[in-house]
């Protein structure tokens, strides 16, 4: 075998105990298709493989988008979810005012119940870096989904570019594993071993 699994992640990507998407609306996906992402599609093939096993695995699903503008006047809807990936009756749903997932307060009452959790989507420099630093603060186990995930273009970095710092700046607060590694990880396991020979 010539790749090396990191135990500690692997160990800590099966306690997840929800599964928490950020920004997976048609407003984002279209800024970031003007990035010109280049595997914004594989991270979108990722989000649906995740977002798949956690239903099928009894896993809860988190879906967060920023919350409408305040205020009765100039109200704008907000954006649709981007299709195959929009939460559905049995999935919580939580509006931010604040770039980490924590500014919702009933999703860190959840947390607080909760404790561990894996995150991706769209925004990960922002959204999911906010909410992996206010996770450690609060002692609760993140595993970051790199290859589930997607930065936005700074003006003096490119996407990709952009990604790969932010990816390593979550590896500070957070385990950072692949979307291969986490279905492994948290896929259901037989009682019973298995008989060779």
């Amino acid at each position: 075998m010539s790749s090396v699994i990191d135990l500690k992640a692997y160990i800590g990507a099966s306690n997840s105990r929800l599964l928490v998407m950020v920004d997976l609306q048609e407003d984002n996906f279209r800024r970031l298709a003007r990035d010109h992402h280049g595997n914004l599609d594989g991270s979108l093939e990722n989000c649906k493989a995740v977002i798949r096993h956690a239903r099928n695995s009894g896993i809860p699903i988190a879906f967060t988008r920023p919350a409408a503008a305040p205020g009765l006047v100039d109200r704008k809807a907000q954006s649709p979810w981007i299709p195959g990936l929009e939460p559905k009756r049995a999935d919580m749903v939580f509006e931010r005012q604040q770039p980490s997932c924590y500014g919702n307060p009933l999703f860190d009452d959840v947390m607080a119940r909760i404790g561990n959790f894996a995150i991706g989507g769209l925004g990960a420099e922002e959204i999911c870096l906010a909410t992996a630093i206010d996770a450690s603060h609060r002692d609760h186990h993140v595993t970051f989904l790199s290859d589930a995930s997607v930065s936005r273009r700074r003006h003096d970095a490119d996407a990709r570019a952009v990604h790969g710092v932010a990816t390593s700046a979550i590896e500070l607060f957070a385990d950072v594993v692949t979307t291969s590694h986490w279905l492994v990880a948290t896929s259901q396991r037989p009682l019973r071993g298995h008989r060779y020979g």
